[in-house]
């Protein structure tokens, strides 16, 4: 195989192009999309990174451990098992993949036909398209995603959303207690948000009037087809 060159090794000094080379890469985006908001052990990796196999996923971790983006961690008690999440470092790119994700959903080659958004990457999107206001009074809903697409073997991930003068969401492993709640599906919930589609399949819980405010806030934020927007997402 032959050795590939670094752009600097071709007298390249521009820092862009070392983070296009870091990032570049096919499967280190969605890896880090799905390590943004905490750790994931290997198999939840696996499970959530459509198409991917377990040595290419191994072979991408090992780079991006290499490249100071990943590092290993050992879960709390009572899971104690080894995952992987992203350095401080990495969690500096959340706002620049943000503005991709914004710039890339006006591409005219996007094709998101029959896809769909694991929970990470619908929250990321929900961060990524969210517009610049205020909610006075101020948001606060918990949210509980899985995956349909898995099947019955889906992981729940809970989160805590919060918005007041720009929305917060963070993952969430405690009951916050909020006025409301939102669980189900992500994609189904992407398309509530994006397709003007009824929340009819998802499951509504306390004041339904806040959960209808944060539909309402995403309304006209992109065009049809835009739950692919998730980026870091």
């Amino acid at each position: 195989m032959p050795i590939k060159r670094t752009y600097a090794s071709h007298g390249d000094a521009c820092a862009t192009a070392h983070a296009v080379e870091l990032l570049g890469d096919r499967w280190s985006y969605p890896v880090l999309r799905e390590l943004m908001l905490g750790p994931k052990r290997f198999s939840e990796l696996a499970a959530a990174l459509w198409g991917i196999t377990p040595a290419v996923l191994t072979a991408r971790l090992r780079q991006l451990e290499g490249s100071g983006l990943v590092r290993r961690v050992t879960l709390p008690a009572p899971a104690r098992a080894t995952a992987y999440e992203c350095t401080p470092w990495a969690r500096e790119l959340q706002p620049i993949f943000q503005a991709l994700g914004r710039w890339a959903v006006r591409s005219p080659l996007r094709a998101d036909a029959g896809g769909g958004l694991t929970p990470d990457a619908m929250v990321q999107s929900m961060l990524t398209m969210a517009p610049a206001r205020t909610m006075d009074p101020p948001l606060e809903l918990e949210l509980e995603f899985a995956d349909a697409r898995s099947g019955p073997a889906a992981v729940w991930y809970a989160y805590r959303l919060r918005w007041a003068d720009r929305l917060v969401i963070e993952r969430s492993t405690e009951p916050d207690r909020a006025r409301a709640g939102v669980r189900g599906d992500s994609s189904a919930w992407a398309r509530v948000l994006y397709e003007d589609a009824a929340p009819d399949a998802m499951e509504i819980t306390g004041d339904p009037t806040e959960v209808a405010r944060l539909i309402e806030a995403y309304a006209g934020t992109v065009g049809n087809g835009a739950a692919d927007s998730a980026g870091p997402g």
